[in-house]
């Protein structure tokens, strides 16, 4: 099955600047959350600094007009001050309490347009092409990178026509990556296109695979792996590695009896997850020792 990504997105300039670093290039993988793009900030930082300065004289002169109004307040309850003067300390006071809020939403402001300044990648993927240099002069909305995501990925490949029925049934999958991985999936998304490959008898099947980082399984489009579909379920005999003994290239198991533990050659397959499942030389039910090499440890002694 070949692996593909399902989701591709273009970036774009908010501000306009001079782009001074470009960390990536085409086929470079980019973790999520990386700077892709850095702007010149000196415009932005100084817009900063200066939104700072108006909210910082803001909230000032917000402190001097609650000041006038409690002592207006305290007045008026004494009846020294006429009503008007009273009104005249509570509007300066809500000018002054709305001046503080419009300087701290022109900070906010200043602030997004600094972050602006850094452009991050959405997700982690793959770098496909790169519309920009260094140094060059970018305006809002121009293109800037695009990319693919390794967090949003399928697998594709041709289904013979005799297995397409029991395909649909399969209720669990399993990828094989090449370092010989297992990647488990339950109720996977199976597509199985309505018609045949032109010139043969087989048909498109597509899984889609659930969204994770599988940068960190050296998954990446175009590749390829093995998919294993269950579409039955019959008995199987698994053990703990641990359990298994070898004398050369044969493998055999303490096995328990009335007598003692005497050792039992099995032939097993590794199915992963530190398990081997035996394909013959046990029964179902059948007692073994978890611990081969600390059983023939003790019988040493």
């Amino acid at each position: 099955m070949t692996v593909e990504a399902t989701s591709a997105s273009t970036v774009s300039a908010q501000i306009s600047g001079r782009i001074v670093e470009l960390p990536f290039d085409v086929n470079d993988l980019v973790p999520q959350g990386a700077v892709i793009v850095k702007f010149s900030d000196i415009e932005q930082q100084a817009g900063l600094q200066q939104a700072k300065a108006a909210l910082a004289e803001a909230l000032s002169r917000q402190t001097e007009m609650e000041k006038e109004w409690r002592r207006a307040k305290e007045i008026r309850e004494q009846g020294l001050i006429s009503k008007s003067a009273f009104d005249q300390a509570t509007a300066n006071f809500d000018a002054a309490k709305a001046r503080v809020a419009q300087a701290t939403a022109s900070v906010a402001r200043a602030n997004e347009l600094l972050e602006q300044t850094s452009v991050k990648a959405p997700y982690s993927g793959i770098v496909q092409e790169r519309f920009v240099e260094l140094g060059e002069l970018a305006t809002p909305g121009k293109p800037l990178i695009r990319g693919l995501s390794l967090q949003h990925m399928r697998v594709s490949g041709q289904l013979p026509q005799q297995h397409v029925s029991a395909v649909q049934q399969a209720d669990r999958a399993q990828i094989e990556l090449s370092d010989g991985q297992l990647l488990n999936f339950d109720n996977p998304k199976l597509t199985i296109a309505p018609e045949a490959r032109d010139g043969g008898h087989s048909f498109l099947l597509r899984m889609v695979l659930p969204p994770d980082d599988y940068m960190k399984y050296s998954l990446y489009p175009g590749s390829w792996q093995v998919l294993k579909l269950q579409v039955a379920m019959d008995p199987v005999l698994i053990l703990p590695k641990s359990a298994v003994f070898w004398r050369g290239e044969i493998s055999a198991v303490w096995q328990k009896t009335p007598e003692g533990a005497v050792l039992q050659p099995v032939r097993i397959q590794d199915v992963g997850n530190n398990q081997v499942q035996v394909l013959s030389g046990l029964d179902a039910g059948t007692e073994v020792i978890t611990d081969a090499l600390a059983y023939l440890s003790r019988l040493s002694h």
